[in-house]
């Protein structure tokens, strides 16, 4: 019986992390292997804090698909100084979002894969 329970919990814990959406990354091509992975684990905490933090401003739904944002080169340094707008200065202190978990929010927008056109 002791078995069939851990069979059974294995059998749903990889159901569960299988069905997890997988985050794609556009990293440079000569961005060479273990930097990769360093890159990679910097976008998946960021995205996580993005998640948490941000998601619920700045992602839309299409067709029933939720939407990231492509932000520009311009737009994140406007946040990575907290001036993008006044409700960011007074919403999004570095006492909620420190400067270090703001930029593996940045790394994290900066090297996901670019969104399709959805005209």
């Amino acid at each position: 019986m002791k078995n069939k329970f851990l069979v059974g919990f294995a059998l749903l814990f990889f159901i569960a992390c299988a069905s997890q959406k997988k985050v794609i990354y556009d990293f440079p091509p000569a961005m060479v292997g273990n930097i990769r992975v360093q890159f990679k684990e910097q976008c998946d905490k960021g995205k996580d804090l993005y998640d948490k933090n941000c998601a619920r401003c700045h992602n839309t739904k299409v067709n029933g698909k939720t939407i990231i944002p492509d932000f520009s080169e311009e737009k994140l340094v406007g946040y990575a100084i907290r001036n993008s707008n006044k409700r960011h200065e007074s919403s999004m202190p570095d006492t909620i979002v420190t400067a270090e978990e703001l930029g593996l929010i940045m790394t994290f927008l900066t090297y996901k894969t670019k969104n399709k056109s959805f005209n």
